[in-house]
């Protein structure tokens, strides 16, 4: 087929393209819009660390504080990468003191470290879902991050929550925006090959170039169509 071909198929068959497109809008409209899948809280941690002992002697006296803050940045990264390990998601499972599945807390568990700010954002289907696995994540860093890091046993480091956690739809507008986009999209392309499809099956001759390509055969006259 040539190019001229295409665009006359499109020029017939743009009603089907149109209602396809705009029936996947309009679905994906009213699945987008009834409510957010998930919701989300956000827990800010401040991590800082104790200057060692020996800083109050020189020459390290005057590294001191240099230290302090570096070994909080480092204790920082540390305890964002045990918070999504799966011992971490069993002790908040057991917090929470159901028999949730420890892998599923681990997927839903996301860090972000800022220097000595570490955020922890958890995800659950219902508000108060996510506003207790909140609470239990912030409770097994504070009570248990000995268990892990011996820094945070020693008592010369601490972990103060500079937040309270808010819980919000993971959903933002525009998530739901593009969402909706790419679902019209999706039906534009659909309604293409839907319309490609009736035209294929549709034997109808409606051109003097539809005889010559269909039959081979040269074309003596034509009744326009006034």
């Amino acid at each position: 087929m040539e190019l001229r071909d295409y665009f006359g198929v499109l020029r017939r068959r743009w009603p089907i393209v149109a209602a396809v497109t705009l029936l996947a809008l309009l679905i994906g409209s009213a699945f987008t819009l009834r409510g957010p899948r998930a919701y989300e809280s956000t827990v800010r941690l401040a991590v800082s660390a104790g200057a060692d002992a020996r800083a109050d002697t020189p020459p390290y006296v005057y590294y001191r504080d240099y230290y302090a803050w570096l070994a909080s940045e480092y204790l920082a990264d540390d305890l964002s990468e045990i918070i999504k390990s799966d011992a971490f998601a069993a002790d908040v499972r057991n917090a929470l003191g159901d028999s949730t599945d420890p892998g599923a807390i681990r997927q839903v568990i996301r860090t972000k470290k800022t220097h000595r700010i570490l955020e922890v954002t958890v995800q659950a289907g219902t508000p108060e879902q996510v506003e207790r696995m909140a609470t239990a994540v912030d409770q097994v860093i504070k009570t248990q991050g000995g268990k892990y890091l011996a820094q945070l046993a020693s008592g010369s480091s601490q972990i103060a929550r500079i937040d309270d956690p808010a819980v919000h739809p993971a959903t933002t507008t525009p998530s739901q925006i593009l969402d909706i986009a790419l679902r019209g999209l999706v039906g534009f392309f659909a309604g293409l090959l839907l319309a490609a499809a009736v035209e294929y099956f549709d034997s109808r001759v409606r051109s003097a170039h539809d005889i010559r390509r269909s039959l081979g055969l040269r074309v003596l006259g034509e009744i326009p169509a006034y």
